[in-house]
């Protein structure tokens, strides 16, 4: 496994910026990979032969009028690799339930905004989830135990959460994806809208998260009746969950908070918003000077987790969207900020982010 994670240490380059990675162990039948793309949402009889490059040119074009994306499918008995490079429906963890029934499925997801997740399933249930940068948060605990049986070490995933992702995948699948797999031809599938279909709380919280809905009143209220009514409560815990996460203080922190407990994204607080981004700006030139590791608050390395929680500030006093996008924008921006397990900050923030991106799409991320 060093070898693999040596390799895709050198591969970088050969990925796009954002990306969503999705291995499923379907097994050897036409039928099930039929299954598959039904899940995605692609339509079998669109499924054609194409390489990486191909599929990337044909996001925007040459698709059906219906379409709204494409996928590349390649199968390797009994896996198949699936990489989307606009749409991250394999993110959706009641889609990955519905595909590992009986089987499993792992999921690497990056955006340009340096946001990472990793997700593995089996037998239908959830095994880990856990953002490479932040280990100590993996959800549920018990994934910790299927980290740890992994070749990748946690030292690996902390230096590079590429390599570690893909070698992990390797393991998993003993599928090498190098430069000739992106060169080779697969199989291209168009993506279609997915059918609609109600929510219900199972679909947006796992046990941890009801665990902490049961425990925290806020939480509580946010999780019972998830409404666009609930869009100001959610901005002001993701923001508070930043500042007391990082020991954000100080006028300037004082003044945003009491804009963004009164909801006020007027001229006032736009003119708070102004002094953030000089503070946020501070604090990302003095993480520039450190190491290329975000290990603790309390290190050097602190300035750059004081920086992602000033950027949720500024989003949660952003006027010129509507709350919804401000609202999963502050909440990412506060999970960035390594939120503590032990006092249940991370699944709070779980908690609103599935909710708030239920509230954006009408679909449950689960």
């Amino acid at each position: 496994m060093t070898s693999s994670f040596t390799a895709y240490e050198r591969l970088r380059h050969l990925f796009p910026d954002q990306c969503c990675l999705t291995w499923i162990r379907t097994g050897e039948s036409d039928a099930a990979f039929a299954d598959l793309v039904c899940s995605f949402g692609g339509a079998p009889s669109t499924v054609h032969a194409a390489t990486w490059d191909e599929v990337e040119g044909e996001a925007y074009e040459d698709l059906d009028e219906e379409a709204d994306g494409i996928m590349l499918a390649a199968r390797h008995s009994p896996w198949t690799v699936v990489m989307e490079p606009f749409n991250a429906r394999g993110t959706s963890m009641r889609m990955l339930r519905e595909v590992a029934a009986g089987s499993q499925a792992y999921n690497v997801w990056w955006t340009v905004n340096r946001q990472v997740s990793v997700s593995y399933v089996a037998d239908g249930e959830l095994v880990a989830t856990f953002e490479p940068a932040n280990l100590e948060a993996i959800t549920p605990r018990s994934g910790r135990d299927w980290l740890a049986g992994l070749a990748v070490t946690e030292e690996q995933w902390r230096r590079n959460w590429f390599a570690a992702a893909l070698a992990a995948g390797e393991e998993l699948s003993g599928v090498r994806l190098d430069g000739q797999w992106l060169k080779q031809e697969h199989l291209g599938v168009q993506l279609y809208p997915l059918p609609s279909r109600a929510v219900t709380s199972a679909d947006l919280l796992d046990a941890d998260m009801r665990a902490i809905a049961e425990r925290d009143p806020r939480i509580g209220v946010i999780a019972a009746d998830p409404t666009p009514d609930k869009l100001p409560e959610i901005i002001r815990v993701a923001a508070e969950l930043a500042v007391a996460t990082t020991g954000l203080e100080g006028p300037l922190i004082d003044e945003a908070m009491r804009f963004i407990a009164a909801g006020d994204r007027g001229k006032e607080a736009q003119e708070v918003r102004g002094r953030l981004f000089r503070l946020r700006d501070r604090y990302r030139a003095e993480a520039r000077r450190g190491p290329d590791l975000v290990p603790g608050h309390d290190s050097e390395h602190g300035p750059l987790l004081k920086e992602r929680a000033v950027q949720a500030l500024i989003y949660a006093l952003k006027s010129d969207v509507d709350l919804a996008e401000a609202a999963q924008d502050t909440v990412q921006a506060a999970g960035e900020t390594h939120l503590s397990e032990e006092n249940g900050d991370h699944q709070r923030e779980r908690v609103l982010n599935v909710i708030t991106y239920y509230l954006r799409t009408g679909m449950s991320p689960r």
